[in-house]
């Protein structure tokens, strides 16, 4: 199997191992005849009623008492968001590898509690783009959602404090980008010579960072001279554009997940 290599943070979450190992993103896998958990990262114990759901496979299920869960026996034949939600905790989510039958491999997932200045500004999948796409995209064959646009764009107030922290914009997942760099890492099978333009990240106008590869967790730090004390920002991603396109704009299709501001 070739695994995918990810020059962000990614979650390989599972590489085949026996003992208990901690990976980036606070997943760690477990021993095969163990569960699945949800724990606190904190406090180590399970999260009950926490929604574990697999989007683009329609699936989605509930921990129990203890934190424990149940995944189907779902093959995964291109990277996938496993996604999990919790009232009062950070949202999160984890890229499953292609290749993986799910069920046949526990893992323990650590989620931790809000922060006061938290600002989550989406839980659910976004599908940028135009809706056309070949099959050798990026993650096409998983793409159930219709575009909402070549760009996305959000409002929301930050305080007087936040401009004394270190502040992030979040992104949970990403999947379907057809850039250099992703073509280079075998991430699509897009023709010689066809490739995207990255998604770029712009905060009250200004840019701040660009996607170039799939992937989770990705950070990028928003300067503390753009941000509005008070006022309302506005965080806006745009995807790229396909560069073989001569006669029309082709946008990239790609779908993100978990956007949050987190202040440190």
């Amino acid at each position: 199997m070739k695994k995918f290599i990810y020059l962000l943070i990614t979650i390989l979450i599972f590489a085949q191992s026996s003992p208990a190992t901690t990976f980036t993103g606070e997943v760690t896998k477990v021993g095969q005849n163990e569960s699945n958990r949800v724990v606190d990262s904190n406090t180590k114990q399970g999260v009950e009623f926490a929604k574990v759901s697999i989007p683009q496979k329609n699936f989605r299920t509930y921990t129990d008492a203890n934190g424990n869960f149940e995944l189907p026996r779902i093959q995964i034949d291109k990277p996938t968001i496993l996604n999990v939600e919790k009232e009062g905790y950070r949202p999160f989510s984890l890229t499953v590898n292609k290749g993986t039958d799910i069920a046949s491999e526990p893992m323990k997932i650590e989620i931790a509690k809000n922060e006061p200045m938290d600002i989550a500004l989406d839980t659910e999948i976004l599908h940028l783009g135009d809706d056309s796409f070949a099959r050798t995209s990026a993650n096409a064959s998983d793409f159930k959602l219709k575009s909402i646009g070549p760009y996305y764009s959000k409002d929301f107030i930050m305080t007087d404090n936040a401009k004394k922290c270190t502040n992030y914009l979040v992104i949970g997942s990403v999947c379907g980008l057809d850039t250099k760099l992703a073509k280079s890492l075998g991430q699509n099978r897009i023709k010689t010579g066809a490739y995207s333009t990255p998604a770029e990240i712009y905060f009250n106008g200004k840019k701040i960072g660009e996607l170039n590869v799939n992937g989770d967790n990705e950070r990028v730090k928003i300067p503390s001279t753009l941000i509005k004390a008070n006022l309302p920002n506005q965080l806006t991603i745009k995807t790229g554009q396909n560069v073989m396109a001569r006669d029309h704009i082709d946008y990239d299709d790609i779908e993100i997940m978990n956007l949050s501001i987190l202040s440190e």
